[in-house]
């Protein structure tokens, strides 16, 4: 029997080895609980879990307890990088680090309805590149965040058979910016004529922000076929609100430059420059929609042995991905736009498996995997939305103690390596042009969260 686990185990880590070098850090993230972390988010069939139940609320009416709650908290942590060919220097990104939360609870009211509340965290997306990253002008930093809480109910239509229901809220927040250039005139209070020509230009960067509370909405879906399978789905509504969106400026001008974008400015760009911006006002126009995609799982579980129970899930998620455009600046000469918005996202399917273990009556290893396609087209990939095909593995660990579970879970995300010409441009007097040199987009993240569960 230990070599049958051991083999388990050891096939799971071969796999997601195997997995890794293959496959851009996805915006969904698979739980914020780290029992959903450690099983990659393949939960939607496993009955007897209350954690699953964020995925899938008829998952309520299996739990054997009456009642029960769990508490996590944990970090994410995303980091990508541009290369530029044409000088092989390779930049970071910054501002990586995020605090994840989830939370849930249940209590079983009669032998067919059980009743649950659920805050997780589905989408987030973080990423500030430097300042003289050859990518800035399409977009140099993001931060997109959300916290949803429902109300869920699940009703037992027979004792292998239930549906639920969830109805809630979720708080969007979003913020972006970007660099722009400004042609700096003769007279900066008047526009740019015949005679009063551009002398120079200023870089500066903007960004806008803000925040939204929308509804959501989640059904799903469990029928135990026998003793040892168990067939899951929900679906996860879309979320999508417009915005309250102000904008700014982002400290002092990066810098002066001659017309050709590349020079040096002529002397006196510098007073001029600030009387330019000062006279100019950053505007949040354009689209202020923020829509993050909805998600419909299905999935299978399978209780191999007593100690053993895998469980595999195929996801489609739609190609509601929107955000808002970037921040305009109005000058006395008319408004300066960003060179490009940020891409929508694409219908894709993903899919994902989980195993667990369970050793002896402390200890419950877990492990997953999850591959997901490309959740924006190959042409528009940058690295602040990222988008590209995901590969992740995860490991995970609970104990028994203090009348509960004690757990943690742990996964690594890695982005593909894409190449794109679009990216890197010049932006002189005339405006922005394309170089058509090859950007290099990578990315990686982590996801670490603790959390303990107590049923009674």
């Amino acid at each position: 029997m230990a070599q049958g686990v051991t083999g388990v185990i050891r096939a799971g880590l071969m796999a997601g080895a195997a997995a890794l070098p293959a496959a851009a850090q996805s915006l969904a993230l698979p739980a914020a609980d780290p029992v959903g972390i450690a099983r990659s988010g393949a939960q939607v069939a496993y009955g007897y879990s209350l954690e699953a139940a964020s995925t899938n609320p008829a998952l309520l009416a299996s739990l054997k307890e009456k009642g029960g709650f769990y508490v996590a908290a944990g970090m994410e942590l995303g980091s990508s990088q541009v290369s530029l060919e044409s000088n092989q220097r390779t930049q970071y990104s910054s501002d990586r680090n995020r605090a994840i939360g989830a939370f849930g609870l249940a209590l079983r009211l009669s032998p067919t309805l059980t009743l649950g509340l659920k805050l997780d965290e589905p989408y987030l997306r973080h990423a500030q590149l430097p300042d003289n990253a050859p990518t800035r002008y399409m977009g140099d930093r993001l931060d997109l965040s959300t916290h949803r809480l429902e109300g869920q109910a699940a009703w037992a239509l027979s004792p292998n058979m239930s549906v639920g229901l969830g109805l809630g809220v979720a708080r969007l927040g979003f913020e972006s910016g970007s660099v722009m250039r400004f042609g700096v005139p003769l007279d900066p209070s008047q526009p740019v004529s015949g005679t009063n020509p551009v002398q120079g230009l200023v870089e500066q960067g903007v960004s806008q922000s803000g925040n939204k509370v929308v509804p959501s909405y989640s059904l799903g879906f469990r029928w135990a076929i026998n003793p040892r399978w168990t067939l899951g789905a929900s679906h996860q509504s879309g979320l999508k609100g417009d915005l309250d969106l102000s904008a700014g400026y982002r400290g002092t001008s990066l810098g002066l430059y001659a017309n050709d974008g590349l020079s040096t400015a002529p002397l006196g760009t510098a007073p001029r420059a600030t009387a330019l911006l000062g006279a100019s006002n950053p505007v949040a126009a354009g689209s202020r929609t923020l829509e993050l995609p909805s998600q419909t799982v299905v999935g299978m579980r399978h209780r191999v042995h007593p100690m053993v129970t895998w469980e595999a899930d195929l996801r489609w998620t739609s190609a509601g991905l929107r955000v808002p455009a970037f921040a305009l600046v109005d000058t006395p000469s008319g408004p300066v736009t960003a060179p490009a918005e940020l891409p929508r996202g694409k219908g894709h399917f993903d899919v994902s498996a989980s195993v667990e273990v369970e050793l002896g009556k402390f200890w419950t290893l877990r492990g997953g995997l999850a591959l997901d396609q490309r959740g924006v087209e190959e042409a528009q990939i940058e690295p602040l939305l990222g988008g590209s095909r995901t590969a992740a593995f995860s490991v995970g660990a609970g104990y028994r103690t203090w009348g509960g579970e004690l757990s943690i879970g742990y996964q690594f995300r890695q982005s593909e390596d894409l190449d794109t010409r679009r990216l890197d441009g010049v932006w002189s007097a005339s405006g922005f042009r394309g170089t058509g040199t090859r950007v290099r987009v990578e990315g990686m993240g982590h996801l670490l969260a603790i959390g303990y569960k107590k049923t009674f």
